[in-house]
């Protein structure tokens, strides 16, 4: 509703000032609304998942170990590509107005090898999303799959990762001053050696 509201916003403003009216957009007040946070599942729940995973090894258990260990959304799936066996890359799939495709390289964490027996990375890339959701839904009911995310993130945090390199795998833009935002380019072999810290 946001979104829809500052589009039409633009639309109307415009023709208004064309024709020397008022907007009608200024009447529209949209209701309060407090979007909800996610949460990092517990290690004990994140075992239950990955116990779950490790006996079905269907398409959906592939694609929520996908989006446990590479911190994808589930929207990206869908553009998954391995390369050369250390590395996971997609196509950002967050809203990008007017820009080109981002692609987006997280290389295999220690977490992530462990369980690339249990990973048909070919099987993840294939997996309804509407089927994930209710998959995850019965198996742990308070969390949603964009949490497998937040689990992610979290966990390479507690493991000692860059905060800017944990950014570039999530597809966030860096922040901070120029020095960080502009001139620090993170070679592959330095994301490679900060994936083997996340160990738990």
């Amino acid at each position: 509703a946001e979104k829809l509201k500052l589009m039409l916003n633009c639309i109307f403003d415009m023709a208004a000032e064309d024709f020397n009216l008022p907007s009608p957009m200024k009447k529209i007040v949209l209701p309060y609304h407090e979007s909800k946070k996610g949460s990092a599942l517990t290690k004990e729940e994140e075992k239950k998942l990955v116990e779950y995973c490790r006996n079905r090894k269907d398409d959906v258990a592939s694609a929520l170990l996908v989006l446990l260990y590479f911190g994808l959304r589930q929207s990206e799936l869908a553009s998954i590509k391995v390369i050369d066996g250390n590395t996971l890359e997609c196509e950002t799939s967050k809203e990008r107005l007017g820009q080109n495709v981002v692609l987006r390289k997280i290389p295999f964490t220690t977490m992530a090898r462990k369980m690339l027996p249990y990973i048909d990375f070919e099987k993840a890339k294939h997996t309804n999303l509407n089927t994930i959701s209710t998959r995850m839904k019965r198996l742990l009911p308070n969390h949603h799959p964009h949490e497998l995310r937040h689990t992610f993130i979290s966990r390479c945090k507690e493991a000692g990762v860059a905060s800017e390199v944990v950014s570039i795998w999530a597809g966030h833009s860096l922040s901070g001053t120029i020095t960080s935002t502009v001139y620090t380019h993170y070679s592959e072999e330095f994301q490679l050696k900060e994936a083997e810290k996340v160990v738990y």
